[in-house]
């Protein structure tokens, strides 16, 4: 016989001894004990009738250990020993039916037993036949249903009230069939109907974990780098075509609000004059625009990790570029395609990554390349800056201002009277660096239309 056999009539054993309720499941489901006698977490094939179904133990033990809990109440105890497959609605009759079975074999041999005692029991009976007249008078005074004293010595007999009451304990399968008869079938079919829904929204065996992660780790990346940010309501408000934006009304209404006087357009302005005509700033055309990062090493965005942010979405930690040996060199330009000014389509443009803009020399013109500035949200970040690019009011209005931080971080203090975009990295879901990267460049494309359109691709 094997091992799941002798589990299976053990467990039989233990329903009909009545000592189901004195076994014990251990702590991680894998094994059920009573008397000194453990048997392993097997799995069992039931068989009643003309079905099978194959659980394992400790899910049978749990089912028929208390046989009307509700499927609730079930649900939570199996969850409770770690059971992946609990007894579906549909085979619980079948398994209750099998030890409900097995209950009633020690009835049978108690049945035999009392057939071989009959021959008495007649001869017990035949006085009873003829009963003294004052014991006749006794009995008119009894219930109706009991006046033959016939009925009512059976109905004293312990032996006849154990086989009435019996077939109540053990008919858990036939309680079940009779209830499609009995019961409106209207009532068992919404029933029915109410269990299988309930299951089918389970999320059981839909648990989402570590292994499961690991395993579809690449095929997920793979999803999310296709992804395509919605972006927020500047970028959407952004017009399709870059041709057709909204700077031509702007420069109407400046020159409505703020007509330029005579003396100003004879005055000779410096490289770092706002209401500079267009033409005066042809020097920057051909030039390449100039981003600008922390230069500190506590910003998530620095010259080590800048380039591979900005130019290919993806946010690496600092001390992981470090221990790639990467930090020595790391790129300071790199290539993207941007909005023609006066005409449809793309063109590339060379973007060159710094970390002060002294390195761009003393020639103001040379600085006014400057387009974009990832700041710290701390001022002392532009102390040792130029005299128009110190004072971060004038500095964002000149340039394009971006702060980014990690997910949870307290945003500085000083950040809530400067005029920059905001957005924060995930700490684990690298797949969302591409919301990021996207708010970054869609304001900068939006700020380079209308304040340095020199530097972009001309048709």
């Amino acid at each position: 016989m094997s091992d799941p056999d002798r589990v299976r009539d053990a467990l039989s054993q233990w329903v009909a001894q009545s000592k189901l309720k004195d076994a014990r499941v251990s702590e991680d489901g894998q094994s059920v004990s009573l008397d000194g006698t453990t048997l392993p977490n097997e799995k069992l094939t039931i068989t009643f009738g003309e079905k099978s179904c194959s659980y394992s133990l400790v899910s049978i033990y749990l089912q028929i250990l208390d046989p009307d809990q509700g499927v609730l109440a079930y649900r939570n105890a199996c969850k409770k020993y770690n059971v992946t497959d609990p007894v579906k609605t549909l085979d619980k009759g079948t398994i209750l039916g099998y030890f409900a079975s097995s209950l009633e074999q020690p009835e049978v041999s108690s049945a035999k037993a009392a057939e071989i005692a009959v021959p008495t029991v007649p001869v017990e009976e035949k006085p009873s036949d003829k009963l003294t007249e004052k014991s006749r008078k006794h009995q008119e005074h009894r219930s109706s249903k009991d006046k033959h004293g016939k009925r009512k010595h059976r109905s004293q007999d312990p032996k006849v009230k154990k086989e009435k009451k019996r077939p109540k304990l053990v008919t858990n399968e036939q309680l079940i069939s009779n209830l499609s008869e009995v019961v409106d079938k209207r009532h068992l079919d919404h029933n029915l109907e109410k269990e299988e829904i309930t299951k089918a929204l389970s999320t059981e065996g839909f648990e989402v974990t570590p292994e499961l992660l690991e395993e579809n780790k690449e095929a997920t990346q793979t999803i999310t780098a296709n992804e395509i940010p919605v972006g927020n309501s500047a970028s959407i408000l952004r017009a399709a075509n870059p041709r057709k934006d909204l700077s031509r009304v702007l420069e109407l209404y400046n020159d409505t609000v703020n007509p330029p006087s005579s003396k100003s357009k004879n005055s000779s302005s410096t490289p770092f004059s706002s209401g500079k005509p267009k033409n005066d700033r042809s020097y920057l055309v051909g030039k390449k625009p100039v981003i600008v990062v922390p230069k500190g090493m506590t910003a998530p965005i620095t010259i080590i990790n800048a380039h591979e942010f900005l130019a290919n979405a993806r946010f690496v930690p600092r001390d992981v570029m470090v221990k790639q040996g990467r930090q020595r060199t790391p790129a300071t330009s790199f290539t993207r395609n941007v909005p023609m000014v006066g005409a449809n389509g793309t063109a590339p443009l060379e973007y060159e990554i710094v970390d002060t803009p002294k390195k761009l020399g003393p020639d103001p013109r040379e600085w006014e390349r400057i387009v974009a500035v990832f700041v710290l949200g701390q001022s002392w970040q532009f102390k040792d800056w130029g005299e128009k690019y110190n004072d971060p009011v004038h500095l964002f209005a000149r340039t394009y201002g971006f702060f980014v931080s990690m997910e949870g971080a307290k945003l500085p203090a000083e950040l809530a009277g400067w005029s920059v975009r905001k957005s924060q990295l995930n700490r684990d879901k690298r797949g969302l660096d591409s919301v990021s990267f996207a708010s970054f460049w869609n304001g900068l494309d939006e700020w380079m239309t209308v304040h340095k359109r020199e530097l972009l691709p001309h048709a």
